[in-house]
């Protein structure tokens, strides 16, 4: 807030001559209140304002902070996430005093994710479905205020993220790499389904390729994953 004065001679120089402002704002000399209020309540303070040929006035002013009330304002549900895959939502609040600090009051979050003190939801969810769950939000000045949430976790596809060229193999040193995937709902279970396949190597249901080539050539196969649920993914 700017203040003004007339007639005189400018430049104008203002000072507080008596008083406070609140806190967390000031006077600059060249009559701009300013700043961030971090308290409610009314201030009573007395500016002077000398022009260049010295000469002055002053004046008594009031000014009332008001106390906005503290709210949360991030809505429900929250974006929903998926199994298998890292989640991070940030809750919003506004009024009251800052700093905030955050908590989850009645019901639970998904099974590995938590609420830190300032309102991130973050983790890795493995568990498919529905949650709902109360936040309470607190501000140094001891408000408070709720929210019920509801956060869906979802399952992705089922994917095979291993590349299809897979490292190579030497003749007569034993070999071992494993087969990924993601989405979809685990435990996965793995089978080839069709191709060629190098002797001396086996190939267990959890992924893995194991054993110690005998035979040095070009092999091509398909692995199918299949997880808990049914779903299926193949990949040569």
């Amino acid at each position: 807030q700017a203040l003004s004065a007339c007639c005189g001679t400018p430049p104008y120089t203002w000072v507080v001559t008596s008083g406070a402002l609140p806190a967390g704002l000031t006077l600059s000399s060249g009559g701009v209140i300013a700043g961030t209020p971090t308290a409610a309540g009314a201030s009573a303070f007395t500016v002077k304002v000398t022009d260049a040929n010295s000469a002055t006035a002053s004046l008594a002013f009031s000014l009332a902070i008001t106390l906005t009330p503290l709210a949360i304002t991030a809505t429900s549900p929250l974006p929903s996430g998926v199994a298998g895959t890292a989640y991070s939502q940030t809750l919003t609040a506004a009024g009251g005093v800052p700093p905030y600090q955050w908590q989850v009051t009645s019901g639970s979050l998904p099974p590995l994710l938590a609420l830190s003190a300032n309102g991130v939801i973050a983790g890795t969810p493995t568990t498919p479905g529905a949650w709902s769950f109360t936040v309470g939000l607190s501000d140094s000045t001891l408000h408070f205020a709720t929210q019920t949430f509801t956060l869906d976790i979802t399952l992705g596809p089922l994917t095979i993220t291993s590349p299809a060229t897979l490292p190579p193999a030497i003749a007569g040193s034993a070999y071992s790499q494993s087969l990924t995937a993601s989405g979809g709902a685990p435990p996965y279970s793995w089978q080839i389904v069709s191709g060629s396949w190098p002797a001396g190597l086996v190939f267990s249901t959890s992924g893995a390729i194991s054993g110690t080539p005998t035979t040095a050539g070009s092999y091509s196969f398909s692995a199918r994953v299949t997880d808990s649920a049914g779903e299926t993914a193949t990949q040569s």
